[in-house]
């Protein structure tokens, strides 16, 4: 959903992203034309002027949610299968499948760090509310909180199969 909760984003397996109207469902706005494959996710910033794709074309790309038009291309190695923003929408985090996390700036499009240590693909990834931590689930059974500024693991969470999602809860708490 966009912050005001009047808008849905949909990400498509024919290398489209779709954006609907949460109220009629009418499609206002096909995003489309630069991704060659399967879009694996997709999210409003949160103050709702960008959508965010990822895909299994080995990027992810920053759009205007107003009208589709392409700001910039965050290449990678291999898919990429979640993105999301930081709460302040300064940052974007992408799950790849060459076992990485990503932390990019949203302006510039440059790669600030790479968060390795996974053993297999990593299938999920967003930040804390407060942008200081980014949490990250991957095929290796584990689930990991990072330090987001200095890349260092400050917790890991092992499983008996793999980790499929995750996420912090939006608020902070003691």
């Amino acid at each position: 959903f966009s912050p005001d909760g009047k808008r849905i984003v949909t990400a498509c397996g024919d290398g489209k992203a779709r954006v609907f109207s949460a109220e009629t469902g009418e499609c206002q706005l096909i995003i489309e034309g630069e991704h060659t494959n399967a879009v694996t996710c997709c999210c409003f910033s949160h103050d709702g002027k960008y959508i965010l794709t990822s895909s299994f074309d080995k990027t992810a790309r920053l759009w205007k949610a107003n009208n589709g038009t392409l700001i910039k291309t965050l290449g990678h190695e291999n898919w990429v299968n979640s993105c999301a923003f930081s709460f302040d929408d300064q940052l974007i985090v992408t799950a790849c499948d060459d076992k990485t996390v990503r932390i990019w700036d949203t302006q510039s499009g440059q790669l600030k760090r790479t968060l390795a240590g996974h053993q297999d693909s990593v299938r999920s990834s967003c930040f804390s509310a407060d942008g200081n931590r980014v949490i990250s689930a991957s095929d290796d059974k584990t689930a990991r909180i990072w330090d987001a500024n200095t890349g260092v693991v400050l917790s890991e969470f092992r499983f008996n199969d793999s980790v499929r999602s995750c996420d912090f809860t939006p608020h902070s708490f003691n």
